[in-house]
């Protein structure tokens, strides 16, 4: 399918050219190490080289792609000490946002939550990439909880880097709990912060143990040219 064409140096067209590179970075449609290739990538969306550069320079500072100096841009390497330090910076962060939201949160935020929990897709679609944003939304509605929107920034950050990995991760499970973002949804509503502690940090341990598997099924993702999360 052909890409469609971003208006070429319009005043936001770095910002626009930066938004669609970010989504294929996401997805790795710039393959591990793989240089990318400027002319073609500028041809693709429509644009020139420099706000193409603009926005691939950006990305590097936020670790979607690389640069080698000399030699261009490159796709990030799947690398699953990276991925780990991701979680485990997640993991922290998470742990202060639910503090913050049990003490902030309206009973009304805490409500609609709840009923936002009810909404996740079922068992039969529950792998899918609606699945997976629905479950980013969910922890991103409780990081606003905190009224602090520097939290909401960083987890969003988060997300965007491990979106591919988190999607791979959604797929291969054979069974998926259909029912934690209602259990934790309750647990928050009673403001009972232990509990909720204790159940956010069982989840992320155990996606600690499956990322160097959920690594080598990713990469075999990549270079089968997947169906690809945005």
């Amino acid at each position: 399918m052909q890409m469609a064409r971003l208006p070429a140096e319009s005043p936001a067209a770095a910002g626009r050219v930066y938004d669609r590179i970010k989504v294929m970075a996401m997805a790795y449609q710039f393959r591990p190490g793989e240089r990318i290739n400027e002319l073609a990538l500028a041809a693709q969306l429509g644009v020139s080289r420099t706000p193409l550069r603009e926005a691939l320079n950006r990305l590097v500072s936020e670790g979607f792609v690389t640069t080698v100096p000399g030699r261009g841009f490159f796709g990030r390497m799947l690398d699953a000490k990276e991925i780990h330090n991701l979680y485990e910076v997640r993991a922290s962060l998470e742990e202060a946002i639910i503090r913050l939201a049990c003490e902030r949160a309206s009973d009304e935020e805490l409500a609609e939550l709840e009923a936002f929990a009810r909404s996740r897709p079922t068992q039969e679609n529950g792998k899918s990439l609606e699945a997976l944003r629905h479950d980013e939304e969910f922890h991103l509605r409780i990081a606003r909880m905190t009224q602090n929107a520097e939290f909401v920034r960083l987890l969003e950050s988060i997300h965007s880097r491990i979106h591919f990995v988190r999607w791979i991760d959604m797929r291969r499970r054979e069974k998926l709990d259909m029912t934690a973002h209602l259990r934790f949804a309750r647990l928050l509503r009673r403001r009972d912060v232990a509990a909720c502690l204790t159940d956010n940090s069982v989840v992320m341990r155990r996606r600690y143990k499956e990322i160097v598997d959920v690594i080598r099924t990713g990469i075999a993702e990549i270079y089968m040219t997947p169906e690809q999360p945005a």
